[in-house]
Formats: structure tokens, sequence, C-alpha cells
């Protein structure tokens, strides 16, 4: 049986498929590559050449990119989905669809100038770091783990005005931690499984993450167990100093962090009494205030690019849906309004 990070996630009300260690590998690299076999002219042809510079012809691009199933028919207990990235702009026209293929792709994050993205890709038996223009062409693989390879790189985050890339990964999974499964880390731009770093100061099982907007620490979220019963807490990793401090600490399951423009707020999905809001912490004041506020799971926020208004997942109209609302909750609109599963929203820094 594999252990996925599904599994250890479940009761985060998590959008992400299942990660982890392939217990099963050779089964699941049969099943991809008859899924090869099957489509005709297979997967597109990924780059070997990785150019981090801006995107050359490709002007900075506006919306918010997001992870979809709506192009296929889900198979409920599937383990691995045909999930592509689409765009779609705050005002709900404009839909793109960014990625084709037969692999699962989510966890987008925009390049400081918005002409690019990163995202976490299933290649084969392992699970990658890809980065393409912000137009869905010149697909690049940053890790580039030989196919028989069981170790996962997951969730990036390019840093705000910088040429690093934050993640997990389970590469430096140590049985005797106990709980460090998936481990924060981050990698150049430019890719390269040898310049992976991993976070050593605080080993515990490692999940979503924001850069601040000067690229100097990460906020994440962390639990010390994998009992459904735990609290999940928010913590900030300083790069420069590798001194880790806790943000929230409470009794509830908080995820998704991301760091207003400006800094001064930190948006987050926090699950409490079995529903799911999201609140914005003052980081000057303190003062923590529940924006949604809504009976239905409403979760990974996202904020526009001058901080007026945030995106998130919300299933208020009967399923995933991204919406849109102003940073104070007011005005929440359903931007996808569509039957299928969308989720995991990222707005680019493009204004």
């Amino acid at each position: 049986m594999e252990i996925t990070h599904l599994t250890i996630r479940l009761y985060v009300m998590s959008a992400i498929e299942p990660d982890g260690k392939q217990k099963v590998f050779m089964a699941c690299l049969i099943g991809f590559l008859l899924l090869i076999g099957c489509r005709e002219g297979g997967l597109p042809v990924l780059s070997d050449e990785i150019d981090p510079e801006p995107a050359p012809g490709v002007e900075p691009t506006t919306g918010i990119v997001f992870v979809t199933t709506r192009h296929v028919e889900r198979q409920p207990g599937a383990l691995h989905q045909n999930w592509e990235l689409y765009l779609v702009q705050p005002d709900g026209s404009g839909l793109t669809r960014l990625t084709d293929n037969d692999r699962v792709d989510t966890s987008p994050s925009w390049s400081p100038d918005g002409r690019q993205i990163v995202y976490r890709s299933r290649v084969a038996g392992s699970s990658d770091i890809l980065i393409m223009h912000a137009d869905g062409t010149n697909i690049r693989n940053l890790v580039q783990d030989p196919e028989d390879s069981i170790d996962d790189e997951f969730y990036p985050r390019w840093q705000p005005d910088g040429d690093m890339i934050a993640l997990y990964t389970d590469r430096f999974y140590d049985p005797s931690a106990e709980c460090a499964w998936h481990r924060l880390a981050i990698m150049p731009v430019t890719g390269g499984k040898d310049n992976i770093q991993v976070l050593d100061a605080h080993r515990t099982e490692q999940e979503t993450l924001t850069w601040s907007p000067d690229g100097r620490s990460i906020v994440y979220s962390s639990r010390c167990d994998m009992t459904a019963d735990s609290s999940v807490d928010l913590f900030q990793w300083n790069i420069e100093t590798d001194k880790v401090t806790q943000v929230v600490n409470d009794d509830y399951i908080n995820a998704a962090p991301v760091f207003s423009h400006n800094g001064r707020f930190l948006a987050y999905h926090s699950v409490r009494e079995g529903n799911t809001d999201i609140f914005i912490l003052d980081l000057e004041t303190g003062e923590l205030v529940n924006i949604t506020d809504h009976p239905a799971k409403d979760s990974y926020p996202t904020w526009s690019p001058d901080d007026s208004q945030v995106a998130f997942v919300s299933d208020r109209d009967g399923n995933d849906d991204i919406f849109v609302m102003n940073a104070d909750g007011s005005n929440p609109r359903n931007i996808t309004n569509h039957p299928a599963k969308d989720f995991e929203p990222a707005w680019s820094p493009a204004p």
C-alpha cells in the first residue's frame, strides 16, 4: 500500500493529489507506460535546458492560475488523476488551458514578473518540479529524477524578487525522525536535485508554505504527529539565520498561509469545529479576523497584486470553485462556476 500525501493531509481538507514514497513502484510505472502507449503521440517532450531568465516573447500575464479536473471524468478511488492547470481572469473571463498531458499537474506559483509558472507534476513514478512560460509553452523539469526514482518534490513557491524556489521533499526522509516525511527545502530556479537544501532546524511533518515579501523567510504549516485530531501550526524559517519561530499556535488545523504583498497581513485557512474558513492575521496588531465566516468549506487564499482582493476555493455552490472577494470578505463571487473540481488558485503578481 502506498503511503500518500493525501492520506496524511486528508483531515486538513487538502485538495492536493497524493504524494509520498512509492511502495508499489513497478505497478505504478507499468500503468504509466501503458497510459502513454494508449495516447497518440505520448506526453509532451520536456526540455533539458533550464532558462530562469524572463521568458522571451512572453509578456507579464495577469489572472489566476488554478488546478481543475473539468476535462476528465474523475474516477473515484483512483490514485493519480489527470489534473491540469488553467488560467482565468478575476472577472471570470479569458479561461485558458495551460497544460494538456497525462500527468498530474498541481500547486502552481508565479515568477515575480508574471511571465513564468513553476508547478508540481507527477512524471512517471516520481513527483518533480516543472517550470513553464505563462502561456503554457517551454516546459522544463527542474529536478529530472530518473523514471525509477521514488523521491518526490512538491508544492513549489517562487521567491519574490529572487532566484530560489521553496518546496517540500521526501528525498531526505529519516525513519528515526518519526515525524518528518515531507521536509521544507529550497532550490535555485536553475534547478538540480543535488542543489536541494533541506531545513534541518525543525524536523516535523511540513505541508504548505509561503515566502515573505522580502524573500528572506518562509512561513509554513507543520504538525508533530499524524493523528486526525492533532493541531497544525504555522512557523517561520529565516533563511539567513536558520532560525525557526512559531507564528500561529492554537488547537486548530491551520494551513495554506500566504503573505499580502505589503507584508502586513498573513491569510490562511483554518479548520475549526469541522468547518474551514479563511482568516487574516494582522502581523502588526495581532488581530485575527475570519473573513469568510460561512458554513461552506473556504480554503487556499491568494492575494491580488494590490492586496485589495483575495481569491480562494469554496464549495458553497455545491462543489469546489474559485471565488474572488474583497480583502475584508465582502462581495464574494464565483468566477469558475463549473461542476468539476477547481482548486489551488494562484494570483499573478502582474497588475
